[in-house]
């Protein structure tokens, strides 16, 4: 086991997980026939890199776009090593689809506001009320996909990614006796994202003023620039500083969080035939 202060990092996709590093990506999924794939890919992260992407702020905005990059490569490989080659959709099928999915995004960016906007209320109320209900339709969302039994098994990898990890960082070994030590939940996750989104857009969407409808659009895809670059910072000094009462403050929200997002992996599941 390496030495090296390194902090990795991961995710759950579709059987299996994801597990990033300096260095690059690697992914393990096991297919519908208990067959396990192994993935890597040599990578440096942008915010790893030497230039304007170690710059405080900036730096967020680049662990975004590699948080989105490897993450999107990552899904749609398992995707591929889960079920297998799948007839290739049509031009028409991709287009159609792709509208689809802009729409529907562009509806969940503008609808919030849409909506608070019908209200009473002052500018910087209206800017409250709009970070608190994006919280909790994100929120509501997660929980009910929860309800579902592929979402249940991808929590279960979450988990063990999270545990792995942590059996990992205290020097322990990466038996299951050792992992299945560790808690579900992690201090780095990404789920602890979500809270920061909400608190840091509670601060700024009340200087946003009411726009039309190609306005808010804009400004609100700007605006999630704005957060990435606020909530890293905050997410760094998290890290670095974990037994502080600013960061337990910060982090308890997220590890609620993933009392929904993770589920304790059932060991039996998962070993080889």
């Amino acid at each position: 086991m390496s030495q090296d202060n390194i902090a990795y990092g991961g995710q759950a996709v579709i059987g299996g997980v994801l597990i990033q590093s300096p260095k690059g990506w690697s992914l393990a999924v096991r297919d519908q026939k208990n067959q396990i794939h192994n993935y890597f890919e040599k990578r440096t992260p942008l915010t790893q890199r030497e230039g304007i992407w170690k710059i405080p702020f900036i730096r967020g905005v680049g662990a975004l776009v590699d948080s989105l990059y490897v993450g999107y490569k990552g899904i749609s490989l398992s995707d591929t090593l889960y079920y297998g080659e799948q007839e290739e959709e049509t031009f028409f099928t991709k287009i159609t689809n792709t509208l689809l999915i802009v729409s529907i995004l562009s509806l969940l960016i503008v609808g919030p506001r849409i909506l608070i906007d019908l209200l009473d209320l002052t500018q910087t109320m209206k800017g409250f009320a709009e970070g608190i209900l994006r919280g909790v339709i994100v929120i509501t969302y997660i929980y009910l996909v929860g309800k579902t039994k592929d979402a249940q098994e991808l929590f279960e990898y979450h988990g063990a990614e999270h545990m792995t990890i942590a059996s990992f960082e205290a020097e322990h070994s990466l038996e299951i006796d050792d992992v299945k030590k560790f808690p579900k939940e992690h201090i780095r996750c990404g789920t602890s994202f979500i809270f920061l989104i909400v608190f840091v857009s509670l601060l700024t969407l009340p200087f946003i003023p009411t726009l039309n409808v190609f306005f808010t659009l804009i400004t609100r895809l700007l605006h999630v620039f704005v957060v990435a670059m606020i909530s890293y910072e905050i997410l760094k000094f998290n890290f670095k500083n974990s037994d502080s009462l600013i960061a337990k403050i910060f982090a308890t929200p997220g590890i609620w969080t993933q009392k929904i997002t993770t589920k304790i992996p059932v060991m039996d599941r998962f070993k080889l035939q």
